[in-house]
């Protein structure tokens, strides 16, 4: 894992916080990056010179704003001289405006990201930092942000990941920090989640409710009794696809799905994150409680 240090203005922040670093948190990197790491107490100075000397990469976020302050030139200068010929890949330049590259950095072969929609410019970005997120960055943070929309509206999302090594828990983990009251995630491979009580007990902790589960049936109504004395609740099912076979082999039941529907469609009081690799409506045939829920399918793709 490398560890990238991120030098920019404070003037881009929004674009670093919301784009940049989430990708190359989401591809392995471990970011250095001020808002995270630097507390009070100490010099400004002192820290950034500590944390840049941590890191393995620089990555310079350059806009007029940059080249016009003194401490990110300062940071500019550090990185240089960290690697003086710029061919070990140890700086990594990021172009955000029509502001001219600087001559120290002209020779390096930078990202064009005027346009952060073109995907070819942040493979410049994301290989020097050895990250990797299954696809391309744009449709990374394309697929994030619908999600994010989808469930601060309260609609329900099946996130379905086509192909294998896409960095989708990276996709909901950066959601959860980003949707009002969070999205607590509960992966249905856990052993505690096959049999229905302890499915309820996890969506129960997940509500902030830590409490005996009633054996079945009473369970369900106890699920159901929850939910409906908060105004809304969000909760994230990881592997959806294992629930075709949990009903078919009746650790679940009808019931189950039945309550859901009731408490999602009807009182209105969850909202669903199904992650799968199937789509939604083959896991629910037609004629399954779960098959009637308003849940919209937003893809994560390896070639968007």
């Amino acid at each position: 894992m490398k560890k990238v240090f991120v030098s920019y203005s404070h003037r881009d922040a929004a674009w670093v916080r919301d784009r940049l670093v989430p990708c190359l948190d989401a591809g392995g990197a471990e970011t250095l990056v001020d808002y995270k790491l630097f507390t009070g107490g100490r010099t400004v100075v002192g820290q950034m010179d500590a944390t840049q000397d941590a890191a393995d990469r620089h990555v310079l976020v350059l806009t007029k704003d940059y080249h016009a302050s003194p401490m990110c030139r300062h940071e500019m200068d550090r990185a240089i001289a960290k690697d003086p010929t710029l061919n070990n890949g140890v700086v990594v330049v990021i172009r955000r405006d029509d502001d001219p590259i600087p001559p120290a950095l002209a020779a390096t072969l930078w990202a064009d990201l005027r346009d952060d929609q073109v995907a070819a410019p942040w493979d410049l970005v994301l290989k020097p930092c050895d990250t990797f997120l299954g696809t391309t960055a744009p449709h990374w943070l394309e697929t994030r942000d619908e999600v994010v929309r989808k469930l601060a509206d309260n609609i329900s999302v099946n996130l379905v990941v086509l192909g294998p090594d896409l960095a989708w828990r990276q996709i909901l983990a950066d959601a959860s920090s980003r949707v009002p009251g969070g999205l607590p995630l509960i992966d249905l491979e856990e052993p505690r989640t096959i049999p229905r009580d302890g499915l309820v007990a996890a969506m129960l902790r997940a509500v902030g409710v830590h409490q005996p589960v009633k054996p079945p049936p009473h369970d369900l109504g106890q699920l159901g009794d929850t939910l409906a004395h908060k105004t809304r609740s969000r909760i994230g099912l990881l592997h959806f696809d294992l629930v075709a076979e949990r009903e078919r082999s009746e650790s679940y039941g009808v019931n189950l799905f039945t309550t859901l529907r009731h408490v999602i469609m009807d009182r209105k009081n969850l909202t669903l994150l199904a992650q799968s690799r199937a789509p939604f409506g083959v896991l629910c045939p037609t004629g399954h409680p779960l098959s009637v829920i308003d849940i919209r399918t937003v893809e994560l793709k390896a070639h968007p």
